[in-house]
C-alpha cells in the first residue's frame, strides 16, 4: 500500500508540473498552483521520512533482537562455565576430604604401630629373659636394667 500511495503522489507531482508549465507566469493561477506542487512535494518529503522511520524502526528492532539472543548466549555460556566450576569445585572438595581420610588412618595406622611394636619387642625380649633366669643361678645386670624401660611411654 505504501508504494500505491507514492505512486499515486509522484503521478500527482508530474500532472502538477505540467500544468504549471503551460499555465503564464505571474497569474494567480500559477501562484496557486505552486503552492500546490510544494504542499505535494512536503507530503512526499513526509512520506520518504515516514518509511525511513519505519525501516529503521524494523533495523533496531532486528538488531535489539539479534543482540537479545547473543547475550542469551553468553549468559547461558557463563551459567555452563560457572556450573562446570562448581562441579570441579565440589569434586576437588571431595578428593580433599578424600585425601585427609587417607591421612587420618595412616596417622592412626602409625600410632597404633608406634604403640604396638615397642610392647611385641619387649614381650619378646622379657620371656626370653625370664627363659633365661628361670632357674635364679645366673642374673643378669642388663635384664634387670631392661625392666626400668619396658614401660611404653615416650621420654
Amino acid at each position: 500500500m505504501g508504494e500505491n500511495i507514492k505512486d499515486l503522489l509522484n503521478e500527482e507531482i508530474a500532472a502538477e508540473i505540467q500544468a504549471i508549465s503551460s499555465l503564464d507566469s505571474g497569474s494567480e493561477e500559477k501562484s496557486k498552483a505552486i503552492e500546490d506542487l510544494a504542499k505535494l512535494y512536503r507530503l512526499r518529503i513526509e512520506e520518504t521520512k515516514s518509511e525511513l522511520d519505519a525501516e529503521d524502526r524494523r533495523s533496531r528492532r532486528t538488531l535489539e533482537s539479534e543482540a537479545n539472543v547473543r547475550e542469551n548466549e553468553i549468559k547461558k555460556s557463563q551459567l555452563d562455565e560457572q556450573i562446570k566450576a562448581d562441579v570441579q569445585d565440589e569434586q576437588y572438595k571431595r578428593s580433599q576430604l578424600d585425601e585427609q581420610v587417607k591421612d587420618r588412618y595412616f596417622r592412626l595406622g602409625i600410632a597404633a604401630a608406634e604403640l604396638l611394636i615397642p610392647l611385641m619387642f619387649y614381650g619378646i625380649w622379657m620371656r626370653k629373659g625370664f627363659k633365661f633366669e628361670e632357674t635364679g643361678t645366673y642374673t643378669s645386670t642388663t635384664f634387670r636394667g631392661l625392666f626400668n624401660r619396658f614401660r611404653p611411654t615416650k621420654k
